[in-house]
């Protein structure tokens, strides 16, 4: 092994999973791993010691999650963040002592490297996830702290330097389509193998059934462009999951009298076959073996590209309905396979729109959404009708307008592109001096408990129990300072579910209540967290002290 290779830790889900970021993530390293001046490792935060999906990885894979016999398993079960890395992140950078830390995912997946007692130890390059503008204070605070920013949109680039000059932003870095999504020859034939007449006009989205995913407002626009159009030969084809985190499907179907025209992505867990039918259940009776295994595609019943690929080529227009996305993966994928996309014109859904030259529908208006502050849209239903009204009348260039977003889409969304992004920025990077950071002798600082009473007004006790207590007097100001500050002048903070979990206001579910908090709670917590780096800091002492007399 060449020592003097940069060493890369992309924190991720796991590669070999089918979620975005695991994609994304397979996709990058896939081509990192090649070039010869640098080492990569996974931290795979969905895998455990045995999956075995991880063991022919060409890089250094660290599972995140613990054996069930393992000791630290119920740590990791009571700790909502563990999930996301947390519990094992701290041993793995003591264990690789990478260069580069990496991490493409959400806020609250990725804070906590932020506190980590080895922060300064490496170069940390980040990706959020930007689906809203504005984006929280304490997201900003921690996007500002990191060394590097990358975005996934134009969209969520122009959010974080609107919002902080801090930041420093690098470039944009966006997932691309998987060449298996690409046009089928004859679309017609196509749908007459599904069950479909030749015929028929499909509208089709790819979306999970969540809150954000407009299910009810698509219903309702679709009802109004039927009554519009009055043509028998046009269905709405879903390929969604229920029952799920989102709506009750079964309800707006009735509501709007869709049951006869909503079709659903079924497969069945005996033989495999893909169908598509009206809505009855979530399981039907499978048409090739007949067994009752026929089950709506989803988070429990999933397909693979080539199955997806199929899908997609079903649809003469593709919608996208939600009311903020972080990218936008179906857009993308469906442009790839030939069919003209309809958005709502918001976040990264923006962005996709104006790359490939889509149909952007402009919000009515937007909303605050309460758990994270982000403004929302609320879709123009009567503006969508419009444009498939319009769609309608001139379906025979529908493959037309569809190639042209194909041929756009490909242009500018390309996988080698996006890692050549980060590699430019990786090969940026001077390493840290080894003997000033994981070779440097520990900072173990006994955390002070008692204010001098000399101290009186609560901003200077507060400074006093960052350079005393925590001892990171470079923290004052910060968005954790402010929150300390805060909570001790109003006597009270949000209970949280979790102890040690003061520092990472993630989102609502993990807040209670309010509970009280005075400078004596403050003292303790900081002083909890001091000790906590301490130990951090004796485990790389020992640690170095061992390789020391290894030599």
């Amino acid at each position: 092994m060449n020592m003097n290779k940069k060493k890369i830790l992309f924190c991720s889900e796991a590669s070999w999973l089918s979620t975005g970021y695991s994609v994304y993530t397979k996709e990058v390293l896939s081509r990192l791993v090649e070039v010869e001046d640098i080492e990569v490792a996974e931290l795979a935060c969905y895998a455990s010691i045995e999956d075995v999906e991880g063991r022919d990885i060409p890089w250094k894979v660290y599972p995140n999650k613990p054996s069930p016999n393992d000791p630290s398993f119920a740590s990791y079960q009571s700790n909502p963040s563990a999930q996301f890395g947390e519990q094992a992140f701290n041993q793995v950078l003591l264990h690789y002592q990478p260069d580069i830390v990496i991490d493409i995912r959400d806020w609250w997946m990725m804070e906590y490297q932020q506190r980590s007692p080895f922060r300064d130890f490496f170069h940390w390059a980040i990706m959020p996830t930007v689906d809203a503008t504005p984006q929280a204070d304490q997201w900003i605070n921690t996007y500002a702290s990191a060394d590097a920013v990358f975005a996934y949109s134009e969209f969520g680039r122009d959010t974080l330097l609107n919002q902080c000059r801090d930041i420093k932003f690098v470039n944009t870095a966006s997932p691309s389509a998987s060449n298996t999504f690409m046009p089928y020859g004859d679309k017609g034939a196509h749908k007459a193998s599904m069950g479909l007449s030749e015929n028929v006009l499909v509208l089709g989205t790819v979306m999970r059934n969540q809150k954000r995913k407009l299910y009810p407002d698509l219903f309702e626009s679709f009802r109004k462009f039927l009554d519009e159009v009055k043509d028998p030969n046009i269905y709405l084809l879903c390929h969604t999951y229920y029952p799920d985190v989102g709506w009750e499907i079964p309800k707006f179907l009735n509501e709007f009298g869709l049951s006869s025209r909503v079709l659903f992505t079924y497969k069945c867990k005996s033989c495999g076959q893909i169908s598509v039918n009206f809505f009855q259940d979530s399981v039907q009776h499978c048409r090739k073996c007949n067994e009752f295994a026929s089950q709506l595609v989803g988070i429990n019943n999933s397909i693979n590209e080539s199955e997806l690929a199929s899908v997609y080529n079903l649809f003469d227009i593709y919608i996208q309905y939600a009311n903020s996305e972080g990218f936008g993966m179906p857009q993308l994928e469906a442009a790839q396979c030939g069919i003209p996309v309809v958005s709502t014109y918001y976040s990264a859904m923006e962005s996709i729109i104006d790359n490939i030259n889509g149909i952007g529908i402009k919000p009515l208006s937007y909303y605050i959404e309460c758990e994270t502050g982000c403004k929302r849209a609320i879709p123009d239903n009567n503006k969508f009708v419009e444009e498939l009204i319009k769609l309608y009348h001139s379906r025979a260039q529908l493959p037309e307008l569809g190639a042209e977003m194909r041929s756009n889409a490909l242009d500018h969304y390309n996988w080698d592109k996006t890692a050549e992004a980060w590699l430019k920025h990786i090969m940026r990077v001077k390493p840290k001096d080894p003997q000033e950071t994981w070779l440097s002798p520990p900072q173990i600082l006994q955390p002070a408990t008692t204010i001098p009473s000399e101290i009186g007004s609560m901003v200077d006790k507060v400074n006093w129990l960052f350079h005393n207590t925590l001892h990171k007097p470079e923290w004052i100001g910060s968005y954790l300072w402010k929150k300390v500050l805060k909570d001790c002048t109003f006597g009270y903070r949000c209970e949280n579910v979790q102890k040690d979990f003061y520092f990472n206001e993630s989102h609502v579910q993990a807040q209670q209540g309010n509970q009280a908090f005075s400078i004596e709670d403050a003292i303790k917590e900081l002083a909890f967290f001091r000790q906590q780096i301490n130990e951090w800091e004796q485990a790389r002492y020992e640690k170095v002290s061992s390789m020391r007399r290894g030599q």
